[in-house]
């Protein structure tokens, strides 16, 4: 099938999950498709999916999103520079210690009165000398819910990016 065509196809199962109106069927077809497309995504990155991995989870998107950070030494507030359904990245000031477990508020754009809530810890940070240091976070705890959301929004941003 032709890469334009079969997009136009998800594109319209991707508005169609939006809007909560696919069968159980299409639902299926339609997970099937975005980890395809997440895999698609991922190659032209040049990246590879871990093994035993779901390329939906380690596929990223740029997007700034406010992000409240509550350590065991405080809170924080910061922005997102990337964000997967496994996790995001934003820069944080000093030296935050790797795989320290922490509760975080991802405020999604629109959607003010409901953040995503949940728990991270923190899988990578930079070696910078001096500065903020970008920190990546891998998601440990979201609800069903708020993590469909998460995903759905990561391709609506994907799908922005693409043209075909």
């Amino acid at each position: 099938m032709d890469f334009s065509v079969w997009l136009t196809s998800f594109r319209e199962l991707h508005e169609r999950a939006r809007r909560k109106l696919l069968t159980s069927e299409e639902h299926t077809s339609y997970l099937e498709a975005r980890e395809q497309l997440a895999r698609s995504l991922l190659a032209a990155q040049g990246q590879s999916v871990p093994a035993g991995s779901m390329a939906r989870r380690n596929f990223r998107v740029p997007k700034g999103m406010a992000v409240d950070i509550s350590f065991r030494s405080g809170a924080l507030r910061s922005r997102t520079l990337d964000i997967s359904s496994g996790g995001f990245s934003c820069m944080m000031p000093g030296n935050p210690l790797q795989a320290e477990h922490l509760g975080f508020v991802l405020w999604l754009p629109g959607e003010e009165e409901s953040p995503v809530v949940g728990r991270a810890r923190i899988v990578a940070v930079s070696t910078t000398e001096s500065g903020p240091r970008r920190a990546s976070f891998a998601f440990e705890f979201i609800s069903e819910e708020d993590y469909e959301r998460l995903e759905l929004m990561i391709f609506d941003l994907a799908l922005g990016y693409i043209t075909a």
